[in-house]
């Protein structure tokens, strides 16, 4: 019998895109650390629904808005998560 897989952290997905990436995620708090997982959560599933590889440079640029303070993908409602 399979053992179940472990859930993934998004950290630990992070980790798999960049390491680098991963590094700057694990310092991010408060509201710059929302607004990332949010962003990257986002990207990840897009990747995930076209069948292609997870970007560096775009979850760099997720983290580098967040620590601006800028939401991404701020217009995009809730229900649409759910396609």
């Amino acid at each position: 019998m399979a053992a179940a897989a472990k859930p993934m952290t998004l950290q630990d997905r992070i980790l798999q895109i960049d390491h680098i990436q991963a590094r700057r995620f694990s310092k991010l708090e408060g509201d710059a650390l929302e607004i990332a997982s949010e962003g990257i959560i986002r990207h990840l599933r897009a990747c995930a629904r076209m069948d292609v590889n997870p970007d560096a440079s775009a979850v760099r640029e997720i983290i580098d808005d967040a620590l601006n303070g800028r939401r991404v993908f701020a217009e995009v409602s809730n229900d649409l998560l759910a396609a």
